[in-house]
């Protein structure tokens, strides 16, 4: 099997260019083989020059043009490959710093010894493989001199960059999540353009020892950069190469996740991320048939498969999966589900990463939570990855008895300790949520759902959790000067909790198919539990939240609709079967409650015309003795008065007038 990148599949497909301009090392063996024997000494002192002297790239060029004249008639270009020879000639008979500035000076100043270099020192390594050491040990020298910031670049903007960066990555208590986010802000490879001739001469000749000198630093700047004349990252990415890295790469994560500094791992992990993605990057706003969609979606799978099963290989596969996974999951949790299954976006790719980590698990046993040294954001979406991977029959369900040890809180503990905990380990799920009940409130709810009484579960987590709904109704007593926001985080923990109720209840739902059975019975005590806290919110939640609480109530008025089969009809309906008419509350007694608050009773009509037949509709709104007329003319006279606060949509109004 030919394992490539996707980028590199598709290169092989476009027309090469071959660019004159740029030599090959043929170009420079070539030159090699057309010396006079009378002109050698003549060389040997042009490279004896440019080790004990000083001169400039104007004196190398004088030099140099007599000899290159001799042989002008039969090598092209013979003058700049001559020059180029010659440093490279230099560097391999005094392979030091200071001979490598003397180069680097004439490299500044000439497009090209800048673009030659890396070729005429390999051909002068196969012309002398003795040199091959000593290109070796100047590309080791010059690594340790970068990294202790004492090779300095030409560029004193490329300078101040390095030990900015260097500063703002000293400061980070985050450093692997400032991996994971792609070193933010860092110009990338060609802060270290200079010396990249140098490194990919040194990783065509000895990689291994290459990846070993790397490895041991603790700079990612340095590192990534580096990385890419190993085929790691712009321009030609090569999957042999990146391959051939992981695999040697040092340990990274110890056996319980915990990162012991090494870089080298997780900046690789970030590539082969990137790559998945380059599936996609020129296909987002393109027209495509399903059978495209289709063949990007398997080059995607296919591509992520690659990458696990290059990761498994390693030692330290189930901990860095530890570490890796929640990264992933983050990415999702500000996606919609219609957005994760989308082909061409970016969370489609890393939900297939998570997949196929969970894939490649096998029977490895992994920890039920994070490392110590990990931030709380991790915590819960580990937990998320977990319960993908159990989703999926990869792992067992993981326990969900300590996630929900954390919701139960004392007054006295939301200052301290545990609710301090308790708001960070949720403030991402919270801020980044967009749907109800959301991807991070099926995952959690998840191992719940399998737990053998999970109505019992969730409604015991949300009695335990009336201290955050004490804090939202009569706010904090230790934040009197920021009262509003104490009870607005405190809401929104209670409507992350109330989604993974009403995960729960969907996720049972789901294979409920007799409306008489025990679990369908147990579904429904569940209902009324969600109702009476969805109602009890509206009642005590004054914050911006308040007007989620509102949706929400419309998500359990449809699901109470739509999950009641109709009389007679219980064997054909093609949604799950949870409720018998009796069951309160009823449809209309939803919207008897509802009906004397115009825009409340408007959201749930509108939500249940787009989800049940006009027909049945009807007949509960006749049951409810709902004056539809009455509430359009209500919400006209509302928007006469208030256009910006109470605004209309004239289709769905139409929509409601035809119920009349």
């Amino acid at each position: 099997m030919n394992e490539q990148w996707p980028s590199e599949r598709h290169a092989e497909k476009l027309e090469v260019f071959a660019d004159s301009s740029f030599k090959t090392v043929q170009d420079f063996l070539n030159l090699l083989n057309a010396f006079p024997d009378a002109q050698h000494k003549s060389f040997d002192d042009i490279v004896s020059w440019i080790v004990e002297q000083n001169g400039d790239i104007s004196e190398l060029e004088q030099r140099t043009a007599q000899f290159a004249g001799e042989i002008a008639a039969t090598i092209q270009d013979s003058h700049p490959l001559l020059m180029t020879l010659a440093c490279a000639a230099a560097l391999a008979r005094t392979p030091t710093l200071d001979t490598w500035s003397k180069v680097n000076a004439f490299k500044y100043n000439s497009w090209q010894l800048e673009n030659w270099l890396s070729e005429a020192m390999t051909a002068y390594v196969e012309m002398n493989s003795s040199v091959s050491h000593a290109y070796t040990e100047l590309a080791k020298n010059a690594f340790a001199a970068l990294d202790n910031f004492s090779l300095q670049s030409r560029s004193d903007r490329s300078n101040e960059e390095r030990v900015s960066a260097w500063a703002h990555w000293s400061e980070r208590h985050d450093k692997l999540e400032e991996i994971w986010g792609g070193l933010r802000g860092w110009s990338g490879f060609m802060n270290y353009e200079e010396e990249l001739p140098l490194f990919k001469v040194f990783y065509k000749l000895n990689p291994n020892e290459f990846i070993y000198t790397i490895s041991r630093s603790a700079n990612p700047y340095l590192v990534s950069a580096l990385l890419f004349v190993a085929g790691i990252g712009a321009f030609s990415p090569r999957f042999s190469e990146w391959k051939r890295i992981i695999t040697v790469a040092p340990v990274a994560f110890e056996d319980d996740g915990k990162w012991n500094g090494s870089i080298l791992t997780p900046l690789l992990l970030v590539e082969a991320r990137n790559q998945l993605f380059q599936v996609q990057q020129d296909l987002r706003n393109a027209d495509l048939t399903p059978n495209e969609l289709d063949g990007i979606k398997q080059e995607i799978s296919s591509t992520a498969a690659l990458i696990e099963t290059a990761l498994t290989a390693r030692q330290d596969a189930p901990a860095m999966f530890v570490r890796w996974a929640p990264w992933l999951v983050r990415q999702l949790l500000g996606q919609t589900e219609k957005e994760i299954a989308d082909v061409k976006s970016s969370a489609f790719a890393d939900n297939t990463l998570i997949d196929a980590i969970g894939r490649k698990l096998g029977n490895n046993l992994l920890p039920q939570t994070v490392p110590d040294d990990a931030p709380l954001w991790e915590d819960w979406c580990y937990r998320c990855a977990l319960a993908s991977f159990a989703n999926d029959g990869h792992i067992q369900t993981p326990d969900w008895e300590g996630f929900g040890d954390e919701w139960r809180l004392s007054p006295e503990d939301w200052t301290g300790d545990k609710g301090r905990f308790l708001r960070k380990r949720a403030s991402l799920i919270t801020t980044l949520n967009k749907e109800i009940p959301g991807v991070a409130a099926n995952l959690l709810a998840y191992p719940i759902a399998q737990y053998s009484s999970p109505e019992e579960a969730w409604i015991g987590l949300w009695n335990d959790a009336i201290a955050l709904r004490e804090i939202v109704e009569f706010g904090d007593s230790d934040a009197a000067e920021d009262e509003y926001s104490s009870r607005s985080e405190a809401g929104r923990l209670l409507l992350l909790l109330f989604s993974i109720g009403l995960a729960i209840f969907d996720q049972i739902a789901a294979r409920s198919s007799d409306k008489n059975s025990p679990e369908a019975r147990s579904l429904v005590g569940l209902f009324k539990a969600l109702n009476s806290a969805s109602s009890e919110m509206r009642e005590i939640d004054s914050t911006l939240n308040h007007d989620k609480w509102l949706v929400i109530l419309q998500h359990l008025a449809i699901r109470r609709m739509i999950w009641e089969p109709l009389s007679g009809n219980e064997s054909a309906s093609t949604n799950f079967q949870v409720f018998r008419t009796d069951d309160t509350p009823t449809v209309s007694d939803i919207l008897i409650k509802e009906k004397d608050d115009v825009i409340e009773i408007v959201a749930i009509l509108q939500s249940f015309s787009l989800n049940v037949p006009d027909s049945r509709l009807k007949a509960e709104l006749s049951s409810a003795s709902i004056d539809v007329s009455g509430i359009v003319q209500s919400i006209r006279r509302l928007n006469e008065c208030h256009p910006t606060k109470y605004p209309i949509d004239e289709a769905q109004l139409h929509k409601l007038g035809t119920l009349i």
